[in-house]
């Protein structure tokens, strides 16, 4: 396992992007509270700007299969309407989460890759240890990025010397990206949650 030295020495020589999608959705976990007021406050009223959005909300609401669920996963939506998604998905998490699973191994799709970081984030099961196992067949670059970040929060610190390693590989083998920014983030939180 990665020790304090080492941990602090990796922080403080990787890159640290101001701007990366890993970033933006760290930060809305950091201060998930603030993102549930602002949620609760855009609710209704930014829908109401547009009909196409109202009809979103119609589908959100009549939704009530896992199978139509994940598929509004899957669509892009505002914010508000796509927390509201993900919340429905974590109420049925007994039957979302297999399918969730499933659909993660194959999935490009940047709005769901999102909406499935959201719910691996907040669902009650901890999705760390099948994250590992299953981190080689993800086939998007970006979903094993974002993927860290659950590792950053809700894993342990065994998990370090992982997170270092391919912050290391994606930066090397990806440098015009941001995807090493999301295991350099779960580093910084389980740096903060476990070495501090």
């Amino acid at each position: 396992m990665a020790t304090k030295q080492e941990v602090k020495r990796f922080l403080k020589n990787h890159r640290d992007l101001k701007f990366s999608a890993a970033k933006f959705e760290y930060t809305f976990h950091l201060f998930k509270d603030a993102e549930d007021k602002l949620f609760d406050l855009s609710n209704g009223i930014l829908s109401k700007i547009k009909d196409a959005e109202a009809n979103h909300k119609q589908q959100i609401e009549n939704a009530e299969t896992a199978e139509e669920i994940v598929n509004l996963m899957r669509r892009s939506y505002p914010a508000d309407e796509r927390m509201a998604i993900v919340n429905k998905a974590i109420a049925l998490e007994e039957v979302t989460l297999p399918l969730i699973k499933r659909r993660a191994l194959t999935s490009g799709l940047d709005i769901f890759i999102e909406n499935t970081v959201k719910y691996f984030l907040r669902c009650k099961s901890n999705c760390c240890d099948w994250i590992l196992e299953n981190y080689r067949s993800f086939r998007s670059e970006y979903l094993k990025s974002m993927l860290c970040l659950v590792l950053g929060f809700r894993g342990d610190e065994s998990m370090l010397d992982f997170l270092i390693e391919e912050a290391d590989r994606l930066e090397r083998e990806y440098p015009d990206e941001s995807f090493d920014q999301g295991p350099a983030l779960a580093v910084q939180e389980l740096s903060d949650r476990y070495l501090n």
